[in-house]
């Protein structure tokens, strides 16, 4: 059974993942600091997270995540991803405001309506890459790019998912990859299959078939 958080608890959760995934160790300062709110606080909302198993947090030492708290992070961080993306890039809000605004309306967002949005950004983000869209680079490699072209060391911007690809969407989804994440190509085995890839502070491996769903532009 999931613990119920609050909605405070889930941004310092969020907060405290968004912190360890660029590379960095977490302090109760950094917190604070991402949080805008004053030691203490942050003390306080880190002490009810490790009552709920989401942190360990040793006194005067880091932060860590525990499994489940990764967990219910990703979720999060998933929701703030596709709220921001659709907001931005399918209704073009200006990101200052539809940061505000996705803060506003993400704790409260139903399952339902959250699958809804994804289901349309993805509509939007398809058709954009086959029409070739503003945010695209004009000519026949841009358009027709895929993940599987890029060699070791080389990175690209997901532009968008193909839509018979719902199941490996909703995977790289859960990672908080969307539309503008940055991959980079670590290891290609010898017959091209699997491809590993670096985004977002993880590593994952992808069949050769699925790699050839993301279309990408090149860095």
């Amino acid at each position: 059974m999931q613990s119920v958080l609050s909605e405070s608890l889930e941004d310092y959760l969020l907060n405290v993942f968004e912190i360890a995934t660029e590379g960095k160790v977490v302090r109760i300062n950094d917190i604070a600091k991402k949080s805008r709110v004053r030691l203490s606080s942050a003390f306080n909302a880190i002490k009810a997270l490790a009552e709920k198993n989401m942190v360990i947090h040793e006194k005067y030492g880091y932060v860590m995540l525990t499994d489940y708290g990764i967990e219910r992070a990703k979720i999060l961080y998933e929701r703030k991803k596709i709220l921001l993306e659709f907001l931005t890039d399918v209704l073009h809000i200006p990101e200052e405001i539809a940061i505000k605004d996705a803060h506003k309306i993400e704790h409260d967002l139903s399952r339902e309506t959250l699958e809804a949005i994804i289901k349309f950004t993805n509509i939007a983000f398809v058709s954009n890459a086959t029409s070739g869209g503003n945010e695209m680079k004009t000519g026949k490699e841009s358009r027709d790019l895929t993940l599987k072209g890029l060699k070791v060391g080389e990175r690209g911007k997901i532009i968008a998912i193909n839509k018979e690809a719902a199941s490996l969407k909703s995977k790289l989804l859960s990672m908080g990859a969307v539309a503008g994440t940055i991959v980079e190509v670590e290891k290609v085995a010898p017959l091209g299959d699997p491809i590993d890839i670096a985004m977002q502070g993880y590593h994952l491996s992808l069949r050769k078939e699925e790699a050839d769903q993301i279309i990408i532009e090149r860095l």
